[in-house]
């Protein structure tokens, strides 16, 4: 059983990054055919202006997805469980769904599937990394790190209260464009810092001895 257990964990970052290559290839592909078929995109109006900052955060959500998932997976080993291989499907979906319903008329269903998306970045980043502490290959790293509390959470649950925010605000005022253009480039802001954080970890893994 130990032989199967370290075969598994052996293969385990070749599979997911694998998997996770290949759905995030299939985003970026449905990415590129709504920019090349939205005529709307390419005239000077608010609609052409929220469409593409629709678009800036899902290009910036596939990113994030696949710095989070090879970072996490050149970084740590943790004992593979099956969810670990049926979530980036989960992922996946809601990545398409973010383009898919990327429109000329914007709708709130769109601010609701991003934090439904940041929500499960977050639970898989978390239920990962808490795996990983048990591994005691990772002891060096998580040595340094303390075990999450409620309040490291605060700010996942913020932000993901910002988006439904936004999106019941949306529904209520009937779609008021200085709403949907701040609602946009707040989520564009909590992408890019996302990104920096990534950053952040992979040097911290990075300058380990």
């Amino acid at each position: 059983m130990n032989k199967i257990r370290a075969r598994a964990q052996l293969q385990f970052p070749t599979v997911l990054l694998t998997l996770i290559s290949i759905i995030q290839a299939l985003a970026l592909e449905l990415l590129w055919s709504k920019i090349v078929e939205s005529e709307f995109l390419w005239t000077l109006n608010a609609e052409a202006l929220i469409g593409w900052g629709m678009l800036s955060v899902a290009f910036l959500a596939i990113l994030q997805i696949w710095v989070m998932y090879s970072s996490m997976v050149m970084g740590f080993v943790w004992l593979p469980s099956m969810r670990d291989s049926i979530v980036p499907f989960i992922i996946g979906i809601q990545e398409f769904m973010l383009i898919t319903l990327i429109d000329e008329s914007f709708s709130s269903l769109w601010l609701y599937v991003l934090a439904s998306a940041f929500a499960t970045a977050h639970w898989i980043s978390h239920s990962s990394m808490r795996r990983a502490r048990q591994d005691p290959e990772n002891a060096e790293f998580f040595g340094k790190m303390e075990p999450a509390k409620l309040r490291d959470f605060l700010p996942a649950i913020f932000i993901v209260g910002l988006f439904v925010f936004f999106g019941l605000l949306i529904d209520l005022s009937g779609s008021i464009i200085w709403i949907i253009i701040t609602a946009l480039l707040c989520a564009n802001i909590v992408t890019v810092v996302q990104m920096y954080f990534s950053r952040r970890l992979w040097g911290s893994i990075m300058a380990l001895e």
